[in-house]
């Protein structure tokens, strides 16, 4: 699949009546589109609810996540988008530590 994760990004929460088709024609509005992969359920044929895609160039994946991240709606149910490899964990915000117990 992927030859190179920094033009690539990750599409989740995908909807199992969601296509390749549906999904290509929303995601090469971003730009070209060197590969498109969405893992299949090896028992029920369907994919697994979520895609990989590869476009031609890092500014454009850049330009994809810009462009879809929080706007991209499919059977009712918020896409989401992120980098391929990255770790979900440092794409988080920090969370403010509360102290609600202080000593001083």
């Amino acid at each position: 699949m992927s030859r190179n994760p920094s033009c690539t990004i990750y599409i989740g929460n995908l909807d199992e009546k969601v296509t390749e088709r549906v999904l290509y024609d929303i995601l090469i509005e971003a730009g070209r589109i060197v590969d498109l992969y969405l893992p299949q359920d090896k028992d029920s044929g369907h994919h697994k609810g979520f895609a990989f895609a590869e476009y031609e160039t890092e500014e454009i994946a850049n330009y994809a996540l810009r462009l879809f991240s929080g706007v991209v709606y499919l059977c009712n149910k918020l896409v989401k988008f992120g980098m391929s490899g990255q770790d979900r964990s440092s794409q988080r915000k920090p969370t403010p530590n509360r102290n609600l117990h202080s000593t001083f």
